[in-house]
Order: structure tokens, then C-alpha cells, then sequence
């Protein structure tokens, strides 16, 4: 889908990392608000629009990303991903690629469900995810971290490959968020890290070989309606 370059008016926040303008820039985007979001209710791989709010929220990350070069933008295909994408790709010349493996963890049975309500009815899943954190599938045939972990690396390397030396928007979930993090700090996977908040926008970059996490859970953006005090979720197991 091609899009025509164009700039918001009245949007006066600038984005400066401190980069050289020959390294190559992936900034990571969390899709906009659902309502699932609001109500606490676990999503996965249910493909749940966006709310009136998100969409104000999506508008909003459009906005501040228009002020920087990109050169591609990716994004899960489940909508609330994908409708957050569209705001941000709509001012820059490029396709948007959806890549499915960019997709929320897939929580099985889980999904549709809030917190609270998986507690109670998978009490034998927690109880060995505190144990092995890493390699429990959700409940009902979902995945396990790890699972999200590898999908997710390998559609990160595809992007890599398709677009050397480019400055690339990648726009998923809070799940393929904490992997993609973790690969920057770590090189491997992280269950700690926790979730970043709705459109934040978390950059790495990589110089010569070596990854390193410029910005993490940027919402500044959000400052005109009031949510430019970044949030985060240390709920392990909400996806």
C-alpha cells in the first residue's frame, strides 16, 4: 500500500537520538488502545480494533514519527496494529508490510479472559510459569515465551535483510516488544522487561554489529491529552 508524504500541522515536539545519520534506526511502536486494553480483558491473537481513544492516541504517534526519516514500516496484521500502523506509514513514502509472525503472543484459552478470571481457572499454568518462565505454553494451545521469542527473531531478521542500512518502523505488541528489547540489551531473551504502554516508541539502533536501546517506552508524544508520563506493566504473564 503506497503512501503519500505528508506533515501535520501544530505538532512542535522533535525527536533527536543522537545518532549519526548512517546508522540504521528501528523504532518500535506498541499498538494504539483497545478496549480490551481499557477493561484489562487478555487479547493475543483476538483481533480487537482500536477504541476512539486509541485511535486518538494512533493519530498522535503518526504525528511525531512524521518528523523523522523512514524509509519502510512493518507491523502485525491483527487490526489494532495494523489501524496504528497505517497513521504513522500515511506520512512517509513507503509501503506497509504486515508480517503475521509480528503478532501478540498467542495465550490459548486465555484470550478473551481478564487477569483475574486466569488466575482462578489456570492456577496449575502460573504456578510453572513462576518455576520456568521461558518455555510454558498458555493454557488451551497457546505459546510459550520462548515460542514468541524465536517467531518473533525470525521476522526481525527478515526486516534486517530487507532493508540494509534503513531507518524501519516496526509496529506490534507489547510481547514481540519485550523480545525485540531484550535482544538489543541482552541478545537473548528477557521475561523481566516489562510491557511498554500504548504508542510508546522504543528505538535501537545498530552500529557495526553491536545493538544498543537509544530510547525505551517514549510516550512524549501523548503530552496533549495528558499521557506523557510513561507507564509499564510488570504483569509477566499479560500479553
Amino acid at each position: 500500500m503506497q503512501q503519500e508524504n505528508s506533515r501535520p500541522e501544530g505538532n512542535t515536539h522533535r525527536y533527536d537520538y543522537h545518532l549519526d545519520g548512517d546508522i540504521m534506526k528501528y523504532y518500535i511502536v506498541r499498538h494504539a488502545q483497545t478496549s480490551a486494553n481499557k477493561e484489562g480483558i487478555i487479547q493475543g491473537h483476538l483481533n480487537v480494533p482500536l477504541s476512539d481513544h486509541g485511535r486518538i492516541q494512533a493519530r498522535l504517534v503518526g504525528e511525531a514519527l512524521s518528523q523523522v526519516k523512514i524509509d519502510a514500516v512493518y507491523s502485525s496484521d491483527l487490526d489494532r496494529a495494523k489501524e496504528t500502523a497505517m497513521e504513522i506509514a500515511k506520512h512517509h513514502n513507503c509501503k506497509l508490510i504486515l508480517d503475521r509472525r509480528l503478532r501478540e503472543l498467542h495465550c490459548g484459552s486465555m484470550q478473551g479472559k481478564t487477569m483475574a478470571q486466569c488466575r482462578e481457572l489456570y492456577r496449575e499454568f502460573f504456578e510453572a510459569h513462576k518455576i520456568n518462565p521461558g518455555n510454558v505454553p498458555r493454557p488451551g494451545g497457546g505459546e510459550s515465551d520462548r515460542d514468541l521469542y524465536e517467531r518473533v527473531m525470525r521476522a526481525f531478521a527478515d526486516i534486517q535483510r530487507q532493508c540494509p542500512g534503513m531507518d524501519v518502523v516496526i509496529v506490534t505488541h507489547g510481547g514481540p516488544i519485550r523480545c525485540l528489547l531484550s535482544y538489543a540489551l541482552k541478545g537473548e531473551f528477557d521475561p523481566s522487561l516489562p510491557t511498554v504502554a500504548n504508542t510508546s516508541i522504543s528505538v535501537i539502533s545498530n552500529d557495526n554489529g553491536k545493538w544498543q536501546v537509544i530510547k525505551a517506552n517514549d510516550v512524549s508524544h501523548l503530552e496533549p491529552i495528558g499521557e506523557h508520563e510513561a507507564s509499564s506493566s510488570k504483569d509477566f504473564y499479560r500479553w
